[in-house]
């Protein structure tokens, strides 16, 4: 079924696959297409290139997952290691705003090397990058004052292997992640795509046997069929996200939804910054601020940087 409300720019896709004759769906997926908003939030940064791609599949992977949960908050992904890239961070929140940034090494002599020992046919190998570590993907839901975190080694060999890992370990749901990002000529395409096998539920004992077949079938086409999905297709600027659902699993009734938008956008906070400083006491201060008794603060993801003179602070008022 074809989709009328597509959103034109960064978007997540919802969309559901069916066994064909009963029309049950099996398999819900989600495709991410978040380009724009990469092209803008890693542009502020001047990554190197590789880091840059690390960046971007970050972005498009959080968007992908955060839009599998059901939350009113924020979701994170963020991973840490030893390695050139220290920090990798991605959050979005759940009306699509979207916001990222990676945290590099002094020491980046091992770059080049790396660079040319990453393919360009592949997704980023973030042990090469990032070293020993760990991922996090938490979940901050405003709605209940929960926060839901589940942790992966960072044991390659890329982004989309910590996601199934997580979701192997956190929902016991079969669970197939594809990851993909390159810098072109107008800029970053990022696509992130989730495909997860729908638990069968109810129903007399032969029914519910005969959707477990359905199912198994189902789930070992959706992942044949998935697996047949090129680089080149997923960061193709001329195909949609519905285009490339419909060319991939044609033969599987594929239901798209309503598109959600995504966009770059910071959530900075004057207020937030102003608080913290007026906690700050007068060593700390006169640490942080200029010869000229000006203290700059750069948000790490927008680049924005805010000037305050230290004069104006509670520290300095009495």
């Amino acid at each position: 079924m074809l989709n009328d409300n597509l959103v034109v720019g960064s978007q997540i896709l919802p969309f559901y696959l069916a066994d064909g004759s009963s029309d049950v769906a099996l398999i819900r997926g989600r495709m991410a297409s978040v380009g724009t908003a990469a092209t803008t939030i890693i542009e502020r940064h001047e990554y190197p290139d590789l880091v840059g791609r690390l960046q971007a599949e970050a972005l498009a992977l959080a968007a992908c997952l955060s839009s599998t949960l059901k939350f009113d908050g924020v979701f994170t992904l963020q991973a840490k290691g030893n390695g050139l890239v220290r920090t990798l961070f991605a959050d979005i929140t759940q009306a699509g705003d979207l916001r990222g940034y990676c945290a590099l090494d002094e020491d980046q002599s091992q770059l080049a090397a790396l660079q040319l020992a990453q393919s360009n046919d592949e997704a980023v190998h973030i042990v090469s990058l990032m070293g020993s570590g760990y991922i996090a993907f938490t979940v901050d839901d405003d709605a209940t004052g929960g926060r839901y975190q589940g942790i992966v080694e960072l044991d390659g060999p890329h982004l989309s292997s910590a996601a199934m890992r997580w979701f192997e370990n956190s929902e016991q749901t079969d669970t197939m992640v594809l990851c993909a990002a390159e810098k072109g000529s107008s800029g970053w395409q990022a696509s992130a795509l989730i495909l997860q096998r729908i638990a069968t539920e109810g129903g007399d004992a032969a029914s519910a046997a005969g959707v477990k077949v359905a199912s198994d079938d189902a789930w070992h086409m959706a992942k044949t069929l998935l697996s047949s999905v090129t680089r080149a297709e997923l960061l193709d600027p001329d195909l949609t996200s519905e285009e490339i659902i419909f060319r991939l699993f044609n033969s599987m009734a594929p239901h798209v939804a309503p598109a959600r938008a995504v966009s770059d956008q910071c959530r900075c906070d004057v207020r937030k910054v102003e608080t913290i400083l007026a906690q700050l006491s007068i060593d700390d201060v006169n640490s942080l601020a200029d010869a000229g008794g000006a203290l700059h603060i750069t948000c790490e993801f927008c680049k924005t940087e805010r000037v305050f003179n230290k004069s104006d602070l509670p520290a300095f008022q009495s």
